[in-house]
């Protein structure tokens, strides 16, 4: 019979918004007084929200608001698209920065670390971890430092050039740099039909529901980003289905006979799956589908957990 319509009534929704904004707005503050380093520099920079919050498929379970710092007055840049002429002439008109990612990035965390207590704030992989245990916020915070990210299709003269913007950043300790486009992904999934970003909350709340209480000895380890970018590829004509337990039910139909070779990410920057450390493995993916059809055939089945009657 498959899970009931009511069920999608709960998971289609976002989840409160616990002061996201707000936080993102105190960050800003904070690097922009006037002792600062970051503000003291004379750099351009940006903070802004990023991720599930701001781009509203956010669930109930949203915890951690992802905020990013974004130099923007230098920048990190792809010039693979470009003709040897064009490179010449990028490299004759742009130098190193006095004042790049690597400053900006010891800064932002120098200056943070003064202004929350030791024991909220620390620093060991992609992100500085903040704590709503400090008095200064109310919601956990992950913010990334990164510079600005360019990659250009053309390049003409000094002021001249077509490119996309994302960002670049690179995770403490480890000397890897990752780059994204989270503009380009927030425009792409709003441009998209009406039903998509309540679409991937389903399948986020879906996948959490399985793992909470499906009485089972697999868990789905499929990440939101990965959960978005997939939903992105499912046709318009399916997403658009108002019946929400029967566009669930065909978009798992959909991704079980569908070859996933040609999907992209959100931003249609790069290929969905692949071997950077930008992309997904197909295994975490598959899984994802493998059992919540498991769960979608066996919801009824009181053997299996008779907390999926209630």
């Amino acid at each position: 019979m498959g899970i009931p319509n009511s069920k999608f009534e709960d998971w289609y929704k976002t989840g409160a918004d616990k002061g996201s904004k707000a936080a993102a707005d105190r960050i800003e503050q904070i690097l922009q007084e006037d002792r600062s380093p970051v503000e003291q520099s004379d750099c351009s920079f940006q903070v802004r929200r990023q991720g599930s919050y701001k781009n509203t498929t956010h669930t109930y379970g949203s915890s951690d608001v992802d905020v990013i710092a974004k130099l923007t007055s230098a920048w990190h840049r792809d010039l693979s698209e470009l003709s040897e002429d064009e490179k010449e002439r990028y490299h004759l008109h742009h130098g190193t920065p006095d004042y790049g990612y690597d400053e900006f990035s010891r800064d932002v965390w120098r200056w943070l670390s003064t202004r929350f207590e030791s024991n909220v704030i620390s620093w060991n992989g992609k992100a500085i971890e903040i704590s709503d245990a400090s008095s200064r916020i109310s919601v956990d915070v992950d913010l990334v430092p990164c510079i600005e990210h360019r990659y250009y299709k053309s390049y003409d003269g000094y002021q001249d050039g077509e490119y996309e913007t994302g960002m670049a950043f690179e995770p403490r300790h480890t000397g890897e740099v990752i780059i994204n486009y989270p503009s380009i992904h927030y425009e792409n999934g709003c441009d998209k039909h009406r039903n998509y970003k309540e679409t991937v909350r389903i399948f986020k709340n879906a996948r959490d529901y399985y793992n909470e209480h499906f009485n089972t000895f697999w868990t789905i380890d499929a990440h939101s980003y990965g959960i978005e970018c997939l939903i992105y590829n499912v046709p318009e004509d399916i997403l658009k289905r108002t019946n929400r337990a029967d566009r669930f039910d065909e978009v798992l139909t959909f991704l079980e006979n569908e070859e996933w070779s040609e999907f992209d990410q959100v931003s249609e920057m790069e290929s969905l799956f692949g071997n950077s450390n930008t992309q997904w493995n197909t295994g975490e993916a598959e899984e994802l589908i493998t059992r919540l059809r498991e769960m979608w055939e066996d919801w009824y089945d009181t053997q299996k957990n008779a907390q999926l009657l209630n």
